[in-house]
């Protein structure tokens, strides 16, 4: 039943009109035209030595549609966010074996979100560019403050040693998450990768936040 659940909603989701991830207004793309002109694309970046790959800057209406996206129960706002960033997925020259990782979330908080945000954008990443998905690949190997409102040598103390790899086999990885701002969390996801014989390629979030 919940296999044909899903699939009734994706046969809804592709007959529904298109509607800004922002606003809820019709749109041919990800946003509507008024909250598309306030769109912000921030210069690139490394983070942990690797590409960093995002749709941009954490303000609105990129920041509105992310917090809908995450904290509202709109899961269904993955597959038009995902669609900012992966055009721009094929231009990194990943290597063939590459594997989508999303960042993990805890059970707790997964349990009570009902979906992991970053999963969700890994999968529909993995359906539009044929990059395997592994979302089980990394697990939290404890629970973490939240890292909002921390500074940025908060974060990376809350993030250190938060992840392990739980799965075997892959040998390179593209980290996926919503939100990167100090990178402290990516870090801690190359850490455990690497730990794990598994070499970090780049990074895909949909935006970059700037903290201290």
């Amino acid at each position: 039943m919940k296999l044909l659940g899903r699939v009734l909603s994706e046969i809804l989701n592709g007959l529904a009109p298109s509607l800004c991830a922002a606003c809820d207004e019709p749109a041919s793309g990800a946003f509507c035209e008024a909250c598309g002109q306030n769109f912000q694309k921030p210069p690139e970046r490394l983070v942990a030595g690797v590409p960093l790959l995002i749709a941009g800057a954490y303000a609105p209406p990129l920041s509105t549609a992310i917090l809908r996206f995450k904290y509202q129960g709109r899961a269904e706002l993955s597959r038009s966010l995902s669609r900012l960033v992966a055009p721009a997925l094929g231009t990194l020259g990943l290597p063939a074996d590459a594997v989508l990782v999303p960042v993990p979330l805890h059970p707790k908080r997964l349990a009570t979100r009902g979906y992991n945000q970053a999963a969700l954008l890994a999968q529909e990443l993995g359906r539009s560019s044929g990059l395997s998905c592994r979302p089980r690949l990394l697990a939290r190997a404890r629970e973490t403050e939240r890292q909002v409102g921390k500074a940025r040598d908060a974060r990376l103390t809350n993030a250190a040693d938060a992840f392990l790899v739980r799965q075997r086999g892959a040998r390179h990885a593209v980290v996926v998450d919503d939100v990167v701002t100090t990178g402290a969390t990516v870090r801690a996801c190359a850490q455990a990768l690497a730990r794990g014989g598994i070499e970090l390629c780049a990074v895909v979030a949909l935006a970059e936040a700037f903290g201290d």
